[in-house]
């Protein structure tokens, strides 16, 4: 699994420190260390360059709905909008599934896995 993210680098490479998921994951994109952010189609081609997770099996997972499934849709990815709030979706684009709360999001990723 990867992750791409926004923002500056140190400040972010904290918050995941402190997170403790940083074991679960094989890459890590900063966008500041790439000077593109989400949604521009380019930082994803560059983190499927720079690491081992392939494009056709990926996901990507966001709060965001400009940055990260936007993003996402610019980059022919499948996309999961974590949308607790429940906003309304403004963007003219289509997540591939959008959850609402952790369980959700839990029991989608474990159906996903065993299909």
């Amino acid at each position: 699994m990867g992750i791409i993210t926004n923002g500056v680098a140190k400040v972010q490479k904290s918050r995941l420190s402190e997170s403790g998921l940083v074991p679960l994951f094989s890459s890590v994109l900063v966008s500041e260390t790439v000077g593109v952010e989400k949604p521009d189609p380019v930082i994803f081609e560059r983190f499927f360059a720079t690491s081992e997770v392939a494009p056709e099996q990926s996901i990507m997972i966001g709060d965001g709905l400009p940055s990260d499934i936007v993003g996402a849709h610019k980059a022919h990815l499948a996309s999961v909008w974590y949308n607790p709030r429940r906003v309304a979706n403004t963007s003219g684009v289509t997540p591939t599934v959008t959850v609402a709360n952790h369980q959700e999001l839990t029991d989608l990723l474990t159906q996903w896995a065993h299909a």
